[in-house]
């Protein structure tokens, strides 16, 4: 990994080694979490190339938004009941039974498209039953990996360890994405093709279950004996408790500081500014190929699958980048930063609406949203108590669902069909424009002392 300073020993590389040297934990949640992420990875380009590039599906505008709501949209309500399982049970037995249904549910789907069964409507609406299943759980398995890293990474380097994890998977995720990508543009995006490329989805999904499986029991919390000898009642009263309090209740269980809301509030923003973006690059991109006008790698599926690593990159650069701002400014500052590089490098590429300068940009993009996301993760590890973790993690999880879904609808009734729209692409500069302005409001108004002292402590190792 690179190097967090210029300087020629890194105290803080020395630290991540030392960790994954003294604690097996680390090792194997590390290896259950990449392996699932990648695991994703592959699954969700699998499906891509099946809904939004095939040659057989003319994929309009509502029906690119309409599947990612039916994928993504039931785990945000379910979200808390997940929540609570994973401060009541034993979060190890409920990521690996997560893990192991989750690799069921590929097995059939790979099964389904074999047989070519997709393409009529039934055929259809079971391939998107198996996807919410499979993606469902798959962030289940994302949030309690993340809310169990501070059982098994020492306070004094949790920052620089959950900044390098994050970012890894997110680029792991990529990884497995464009490779997908990459094997069905040459192979084409035919049910044989797509059954093919899901095969090391399932491998990489056991190997995940298997990580995880290796942990001592309880080793990834929750803390509190009670109530986890007590877990049915526990979880029933917590989630619907949770439930019935809807987003209102989930956002102040969460404003345990200014930062962790502040945070939170710029995810929330800067997904429904990458779902617009999105809709307008599928739509482009699939105009681009149709009429011949980009090149052959910029266009289509492998112009998807460019775009999905230069984003990937940016990730990279953030897990550099982010440990080292906020070892020297406020995290709250940081959120800002981040959120003006994404509202730059919108605003500098989007207008083009040619492909190649947005996948320049996309390196820009993934770098600020990945900056906020680390902000925020870090503050949710370091400011909010273990027994309320899980909760907010799986908040986060569904304010980033959704928001990334609300902000695909809400353009629906002005985009193009070829997505060639100059005013809606500056719409998700304005949005992290307002993040960076929100966040420096916060920063002014709550001064330095709102930041809980050993939470920055443990930011700044």
């Amino acid at each position: 990994m690179t190097s967090l300073s210029a300087e020629p020993a890194d105290p803080t590389r020395g630290r991540l080694s030392a960790a994954l040297r003294d604690s097996d934990g680390l090792g194997r949640l590390s290896t259950a979490r990449l392996s699932a992420l990648l695991s994703e990875g592959i699954h969700q380009a699998a499906l891509g190339g099946i809904v939004l590039f095939s040659p057989e599906a003319a994929t309009t505008p509502a029906a690119i938004a309409g599947g990612f709501a039916v994928m993504l949209l039931p785990y945000s309500i379910l979200g808390p009941f997940a929540a609570a399982a994973l401060d009541r049970w034993d979060r190890r037995i409920v990521v690996a039974v997560a893990a192991l249904v989750r690799t069921l549910a590929i097995i059939a789907t790979i099964a389904l498209v074999a047989a070519g069964a997709v393409r009529s409507g039934a055929g259809l609406a079971a391939l998107f039953g198996l996807s919410l299943v499979a993606i469902g759980l798959g962030r289940l398995i994302n949030t309690g990996m993340t809310a169990a890293m501070p059982r098994v990474v020492p306070d004094r380097i949790l920052a620089a360890t959950n900044s390098v994890l994050v970012t890894v998977g997110s680029v792991v995720t990529a990884v497995g994405a464009v490779a997908a990508f990459a094997v069905l543009a040459v192979l084409g995006a035919g049910d044989a093709a797509v059954s093919l490329t899901l095969v090391p989805a399932v491998l990489t999904a056991v190997i995940g279950a298997w990580a995880v499986l290796a942990l001592p029991s309880r080793h990834l919390g929750p803390d509190g004996g009670e109530a986890v000898g007590h877990p049915g009642a526990g979880v029933t009263r917590d989630a619907v408790g949770l439930f019935a309090g809807g987003l209102a209740e989930g956002v102040r269980a969460a404003r345990s500081t200014p930062l962790v809301w502040g945070a939170l509030a710029g995810v929330t923003l800067g997904r429904a500014a990458f779902g617009i973006t999105t809709m307008l690059a599928i739509l482009l991109l699939r105009d681009v190929e149709t009429t011949g006008t980009g090149g052959p790698v910029v266009a289509g599926m492998g112009g998807f699958g460019l775009l999905s690593a230069a984003v990937a990159a940016g990730m990279g650069l953030a897990a550099v980048v982010t440990p080292w701002a906020i070892a020297r400014a406020r995290r709250i500052l940081v959120v800002a930063a981040g959120a003006t590089v994404s509202a730059a490098a919108q605003l500098a590429v989007g207008p083009t609406l040619d492909p190649t300068p947005l996948v320049v940009g996309a390196v820009a993009l993934g770098l600020g949203a990945q900056v906020v996301k680390l902000v925020a993760d870090n503050a949710m590890q370091t400011d909010v108590p273990d027994a309320r973790r899980g909760g907010v993690f799986a908040l986060q999880d569904a304010l980033f669902n959704s928001a990334f879904v609300v902000g695909m609808v809400v353009v629906l009734p002005v985009v193009p069909a070829d997505g060639r729209s100059v005013t809606l692409m500056v719409v998700p500069a304005a949005l992290y424009a307002a993040t960076a302005l929100l966040a420096m409001l916060i920063g002014t108004r709550s001064g330095p002392q709102a930041e809980r002292p050993g939470g920055h402590r443990a930011a700044t190792d």
